[in-house]
């Protein structure tokens, strides 16, 4: 009788998004919070990465959800990286608060990756999750994705600024309308 180990083809995660979400709770300027927090930051750091490289770090979806956007199935993902011993909830507070098992493998990553994760860490990480959602929810890709459970278009990250204090924002009805059907189509 031949036992077969559980593949990476079967996880719901990759390493890379592992290594991502060790790293950020374990960087020093992630200040602890839920998985709210964590889902807003993980958001910011791959979208922010889309608008300038076109590509995400984590290669993870991301849908539209009440709170901001938030990892696609994130619920199912989080408890698969507890069963599988990477993370450790912590109740407390009203919500839960995970704590790495290990450390990241930083070898998973580039190092103008690296560099992006700790800007927006460094922009963000200590920010409350409130303070994040509302930021999120100027942000065009979770204003043009219409419905909640959807999945947020990355080519919407272009629509990001690069400034701190302006969103570029699609005013023209038309435009508007014809964004969110690529999106919607993509």
């Amino acid at each position: 009788m031949v036992l077969f180990e559980q593949s990476t083809m079967d996880k719901i995660y990759n390493e890379k998004f592992k290594n991502l979400v060790l790293y950020v709770l374990s960087h020093a300027d992630y200040k602890e919070g839920g998985i709210k927090k964590l889902n807003k930051l993980l958001y910011f750091i791959d979208f922010y990465f889309y608008r300038d490289h076109e590509r995400l770090i984590s290669d993870m979806d991301y849908a539209k959800a009440d709170m901001g956007p938030v990892v696609d199935g994130y619920k199912q993902i989080f408890f698969e990286l507890q069963k599988d011993g990477v993370l450790e909830p912590i109740s407390g507070n009203g919500y839960v608060v995970y704590k790495p098992l290990g450390h990241a493998d930083l070898s998973q990553f580039k190092s103008e990756e690296i560099d992006h994760i700790g800007k927006v860490l460094d922009k963000y990480g200590k920010l409350s999750s409130n303070d994040l959602e509302l930021i999120s929810h100027q942000q065009q890709p979770w204003i043009l994705t219409e419905t909640m459970g959807e999945k947020i278009d990355p080519d919407l990250a272009l629509l990001i600024s690069d400034s701190d204090s302006e969103e570029t924002e699609v005013n023209n009805e038309d435009l508007k309308k014809e964004l969110i059907e690529l999106a919607n189509t993509a």
